[in-house]
């Protein structure tokens, strides 16, 4: 009843002061220590632009000050720059979570959310096009099917971004002897009581030694989802002095098959990665893939 009351209210808001933009825009809102702004329903920010972000809830307190004071450490966790209060149910507190514009700038200056993958064959066998993705850094749906599905199978599924540092609920990670990182799996369903069910995806972390770096990870992954048969693969990487990933070799049974180069631009965004692979031992270059991201221009206005 709480978030039927909360949303309703909201939405007479949005109408009263002519906002068209969605209740909730997705904008990638990092955790802040700034002072969080307090809004009443009669007095919302009209003169500083903003965008809703996210719904902030607190339970718990001996009077309003304590139930404010942890609505805005909430929001500081959540990102927002401050609450519009829709809801005070004796000690239960809610609110809007907003983001004021000229801060979003600043957010994409320190992000790297990207907007588009575009998909450059070198040699004429390759699929070649844009891959376009949410302001939330999911993928747009309605693309083409075959387009995606290369996509996952060529680019994404060697993105060590994603195999090592996804927090998505689907990974579940376990550490080594000396607490480093040494497993993840990731789980394509789950029970109705939110267990894992089925496997996809293995990934296991290899050192030099107790002290030293990352040498190689080893993936084991379902070849079919209509069969038992798993791909092992073993992908070796290799780092520059500001720790950006610089060259990925990728080797099946032993063999090296497949060679990645990346690129980075200013910023320490990832630019532009080439990928080759070996027919008969011989290096051939087959794809190139650009990567361009979100500006705070490309927000709804």
């Amino acid at each position: 009843m709480k978030l039927r009351y909360i949303f309703a209210t909201f939405v007479l808001i949005t109408f009263q002061n002519g906002f068209s933009q969605n209740v909730f825009t997705k904008i990638p809102t990092p955790p802040h220590q700034h002072e969080v702004d307090i809004f009443f329903t009669h007095e919302l920010p009209v003169k500083e632009p903003y965008f809703r972000t996210t719904m902030v809830e607190v339970q718990g307190g001996n009077n309003y000050n304590e139930l404010i004071i942890k609505l805005k450490t909430k929001a500081q966790l959540l990102g927002a720059d401050g609450v519009i209060i829709v809801e005070k149910d004796f000690d239960y507190l809610a609110g809007i979570g907003i983001k004021y514009n000229k801060n979003i700038s600043q957010i994409f200056d320190t992000l790297n959310v990207i907007k588009k993958i575009s998909v450059i064959p070198i040699d004429t066998k390759t699929i070649s096009g844009d891959v376009f993705f949410d302001i939330d850094g999911k993928l747009k749906e309605g693309q083409q099917e075959g387009l995606i599905g290369y996509f996952i199978e060529n680019i994404f599924n060697y993105d060590f971004k994603f195999l090592v540092e996804d927090k998505s609920l689907r990974w579940k990670e376990s550490t080594d002897f000396y607490g480093r990182l040494g497993e993840r799996k990731l789980y394509k369903t789950f029970s109705e009581y939110g267990y894992p069910t089925e496997k996809q995806k293995v990934v296991r972390f290899n050192y030099e030694d107790k002290n030293g770096k990352l040498q190689y990870i080893t993936i084991n992954e379902k070849e079919d989802n209509q069969t038992d048969e798993w791909r092992k693969e073993k992908l070796i990487p290799t780092y520059d002095e500001r720790g950006n990933l610089i060259d990925l070799k990728v080797y099946w049974k032993d063999v090296l098959v497949r060679h990645q180069k990346l690129f980075y631009d200013t910023k320490k965004r990832l630019n532009m990665a080439d990928w080759s692979r070996f027919e008969k031992g011989i290096e051939v270059p087959f794809l190139r893939v650009d990567y361009q991201y979100y500006r705070a221009d490309d927000l709804p206005k």
